[in-house]
């Protein structure tokens, strides 16, 4: 299995979704970029959410994160969201 970093894997989902940073309409964007997390919104016009998920879950099948996951949120209408992000320890998750 491929070990990728956070970094790695926001830079292939620009390119896999064409992102764009910009606010121009009908464009999937990359709307937060922090200390290696992301949010994508990718436009449904463009992109229907299965065709997402059959992307993404193709890309990653042989691929880990190391210390991060990639997740696609809840449905809107306009926008299917998915973030790069950091993998909460199991200690953080304890209540």
């Amino acid at each position: 299995m491929k070990q990728m970093t956070r970094r790695e894997a926001i830079e292939s989902i620009k390119e896999m979704f064409e992102t764009n940073t910009g606010q121009e309409d009908n464009v999937s964007r990359l709307i937060e970029e922090e200390n290696d997390t992301a949010t994508f919104m990718l436009d449904k016009r463009k992109y229907e959410r299965g065709e997402i998920v059959e992307k993404l879950s193709e890309f990653f099948k042989d691929v880990n994160i190391v210390d991060g996951l990639c997740r696609i949120e809840g449905i809107t209408f306009v926008f299917t969201t998915v973030k790069i992000e950091e993998r909460r320890k199991k200690e953080d998750l304890l209540c």
